[in-house]
């Protein structure tokens, strides 16, 4: 169903009025204040409250002497989330075991256990960490077993509509994903649509793409949704997925490949809220190096090259690029339609829905034009696509066969 919207530009004017009087009133009320600081606030700057605090990572093991760094987010009423490590008060309850500074770095003293917390505005967050003597911690578990080399760290990889021909990947770098890379990846239903696609490539074009859970016969090893403790990038809140990145790769080390997708919350997410995200991979990276961390952007939502969606997205691009990270850019890859044109400049939703002639309304579907317009079977293949059309799931397996084939090795040429 081709839904209608209102157009940005027909209530231009009085946003900005609005904007601009909010503005005014806000710089008056805020101008007793002593500290403007984002984390000196009790608040989002919204009237939300904070509400809870996670440190992360949670439970751990360290070994003495050991020194590392715990972040503090902070969860506030209305589900938005930003990093308060440098606003909390930092406590030990041994410190003959463990102390911690004001900035949450902690150094271990001696064997025993001590419970980190952070406090703010009344509100805590506490983990737990033991302590080992030097070479027993959990975090010497013996390696898995050597795989060939992955793409480097720190080498910028961007997946985008530019890496949906899937014939151009080289066929041997396609066996070499299926034998060197363990892939986890964690979504709810738009991230389905890779799997789905992926799925219906097997059979459109050969088992050389096949996949599952434990690299039988050959197959790219791939675990979907093996997670506990939550769904996706947003649900059930900001943070939980990256405890349970933790915990499943410390069940499994054999892993190398960590992908999580977004399945809306990036529409209403804040700066702060993609910021917390950015962190949040950061850290992970530099807690498991020799896993490769695969970053996302949000489903098109609609609201255009204006909207707070591709602010956001373009939020995690700059990042991926400037600090060089991996990044499967889910939004641009169904922006586009398979000869190149481009439809996020025209309200294009998830569902590949857009307004062709500019009047407001999202009257046509690229995905079904294209495909009427292409044959079945022999340009394109039909499969499931949640809350879209089988030619976006195709694209998403396009690329993210692409993204295996960069991560294995291949330079992408």
């Amino acid at each position: 169903m081709i839904h209608p919207f209102i157009h940005p530009f027909h209530t231009r004017s009085l946003k900005s009025l609005v904007l601009l009087t909010l503005a005014l009133l806000l710089s008056s009320c805020n101008s007793d204040s002593d500290d403007h600081s984002p984390q000196a606030q009790s608040s989002t700057g919204s009237g939300e409250v904070l509400s809870s605090i996670t440190i992360s990572p949670g439970t751990t093991s360290m070994d003495i002497q050991m020194t590392r760094q715990f972040t503090a987010v902070g969860i506030f009423s209305d589900g938005s989330s930003t990093i308060l490590t440098e606003s909390v008060t930092w406590s030990t309850s041994d410190e003959s075991i463990v102390s911690i500074s004001e900035t949450g770095v902690a150094i271990a003293h001696a064997q025993g256990e001590a419970t980190i917390t952070a406090t703010r505005d009344g509100v805590s967050g506490t983990c737990l960490v033991s302590v080992s003597l030097s070479g027993t911690s959990d975090t010497s578990d013996p390696a898995p077993p050597e795989k060939p080399d992955l793409l480097p760290p720190a080498s910028a990889v961007i997946i985008d509509h530019t890496a949906t021909d899937i014939y151009a990947v080289p066929d041997e770098w396609i066996e070499q994903a299926r034998e060197s890379l363990c892939i986890a990846y964690g979504h709810t239903s738009h991230g389905s649509q890779i799997i789905e696609g992926m799925k219906g490539l097997v059979d459109f074009s050969g088992s050389s793409y096949a996949f599952n859970a434990s690299g039988a016969g050959g197959a790219l090893e791939l675990r979907d949704t093996p997670f506990a403790g939550a769904n996706d990038l947003g649900n059930p809140d900001r943070t939980a997925w990256a405890e349970a990145t933790r915990a499943y790769l410390d069940e499994h080390p054999e892993v190398n490949v960590v992908m999580w997708s977004w399945c809306g919350q990036v529409s209403d997410a804040t700066k702060a809220d993609i910021d917390t995200y950015l962190h949040l991979m950061s850290t992970l990276e530099q807690e498991y190096p020799d896993v490769r961390f695969v970053y996302m952007t949000g489903h098109l939502d609609g609201t255009g090259l204006e909207g707070n969606l591709h602010q956001r997205n373009e939020q995690i691009r700059r990042y991926c690029r400037q600090n060089g990270k991996i990044l499967y850019d889910f939004a641009d890859i169904e922006s586009y339609d398979p000869d190149g044109v481009f439809y996020g400049d025209r309200y294009a939703n998830d569902a590949c829905d857009y307004d062709s002639d500019g009047d407001g309304d999202r009257d046509a579907n690229w995905a079904e034009q294209w495909q009427n317009a292409h044959v079945q079977g022999q340009d394109w293949y039909d499969c499931y696509a949640a809350h879209s059309q089988p030619l976006n799931a195709n694209l998403k397996a396009y690329a993210a066969w692409w993204l295996w084939a960069r991560i294995a090795g291949w330079d992408g040429r």
